[in-house]
C-alpha cells in the first residue's frame, strides 16, 4: 500500500488500534504497573485493580494523544460538558474510583472508546453524524459503563486464564515486573471483545446514566437508528465501532423495551438538538 503510516493507522479496528496504543504505553510505563496476582478465591488470576486499570488506560491515552490530532475547539469542551454531566450522575464510589477524561479526535472514522480507567476518545466522524446530545450522551454513558464494569480488567483475567498454565504463572512471577511483560500482558488484554451480555450490559448502564443526568433515554435509540444508517442495516458493518459493537436487532429491541417500562417512573425531557457545524472552529 502507498498511503502514509498516518493515513493507515486512522483507518485501524478498535481492537488494533488501542492495542497498539496499549503496546506503546506499556513499553515506557513503570515497573509499578499491575502483574496478574493468583485471585483470593475462584480463578487463577485476580482482574487488574481499579488503580493499575488506571495507570494503564492513562500511559495509552499519552500515546495516543502523540500519535492523533485532538480537538481544542467548541466541539471538545461540548462533548467535554456532556461527559460531566454523565459524571456528575454517577454514584460518589464511581465517580472516586474512576477518572474520566472526555476527548475529541479529529478523524473520520465512525467510532468511539473508552480506555482501562476512564480516558475516553470520540472521532468527529461519529460526532457529526449525531443530532441530539442525548444520542452523543448515549455513546458516552455506553462506553463509560464498560469503564464502571470493569469489562477490560475481567475478561483479561480470564484470558490469562485460558492461555496460562501454572508454570507460565510461576515464570511470571518469578520475572518480576518487566516491561517486556507488560507489554506482552496488554497485547494479550487489549485484543479481547465485549460480550453479547457485557455489551447489553453497557447499554442499560448507559441509559440509566442518561436518565439520572436528566437525558432523554430516545437519545439511544437515535444513535441506534444512526448507527444502522451507516452500516445500511445489513450484516456488514462498517466502521471501527460498528465491527466492536455489533448492532443486533435484539439489542435494539431490549433498548426499546427498557426504555417503555421506565416511562412510567420518570417524564423524560424533549430532545436536545445537536448542530454539529456550529461547534466547528
Amino acid at each position: 500500500m502507498t498511503r502514509s503510516d498516518d493515513h493507515l493507522s486512522i483507518e485501524l479496528s478498535r481492537r488494533r488500534f488501542l492495542r497498539n496504543a496499549l503496546v506503546g504505553a506499556a513499553s515506557v510505563a513503570a515497573t509499578s504497573l499491575f502483574l496478574p496476582a493468583p485471585a483470593e478465591a475462584g480463578g487463577l488470576f485476580a482482574a487488574p485493580s481499579a488503580a493499575d486499570q488506571k495507570k494503564v488506560g492513562q500511559q495509552a491515552a499519552k500515546d495516543i494523544l502523540k500519535k492523533y490530532k485532538e480537538v481544542h475547539d467548541r466541539r471538545a469542551t461540548h462533548f467535554q460538558e456532556i461527559g460531566q454531566r454523565l459524571v456528575s450522575a454517577l454514584s460518589a464510589s464511581d465517580r472516586e474510583n474512576w477518572d474520566f477524561k472526555f476527548h475529541v479526535l479529529d478523524s473520520k472514522e465512525i467510532n468511539a472508546f473508552a480506555l482501562p480507567g476512564g480516558p475516553m476518545f470520540l472521532f468527529t466522524g461519529l460526532y457529526s453524524q449525531v443530532s441530539s446530545d442525548d444520542a452523543l450522551a448515549a455513546v458516552t454513558g455506553h462506553e463509560m459503563t464498560h469503564v464502571r464494569s470493569q469489562h477490560w480488567a475481567k475478561a483479561y483475567a480470564k484470558e490469562q486464564e485460558r492461555e496460562l498454565g501454572i508454570a507460565a504463572l510461576l515464570t511470571i512471577l518469578r520475572a518480576g515486573h518487566t516491561v517486556q511483560t507488560l507489554a506482552g500482558l496488554a497485547n494479550s488484554a487489549i485484543s479481547l471483545r465485549f460480550s453479547r451480555g457485557e455489551e447489553q450490559q453497557a447499554d442499560e448502564g448507559g441509559l440509566q446514566n442518561m436518565i439520572d443526568a436528566g437525558y432523554n433515554p430516545q437519545g439511544m435509540i437515535e444513535l441506534f437508528q444512526v448507527l444502522q444508517r451507516i452500516s445500511g442495516n445489513g450484516g456488514g458493518l462498517g466502521g471501527a465501532f460498528l465491527s466492536d459493537h455489533p448492532l443486533t436487532s435484539e439489542r435494539i429491541k431490549h433498548a426499546q423495551q427498557k426504555i417503555a417500562a421506565l416511562q412510567s417512573q420518570y417524564r423524560f425531557p424533549a430532545l436536545t438538538p445537536l448542530s454539529y457545524n456550529s461547534l466547528v472552529g
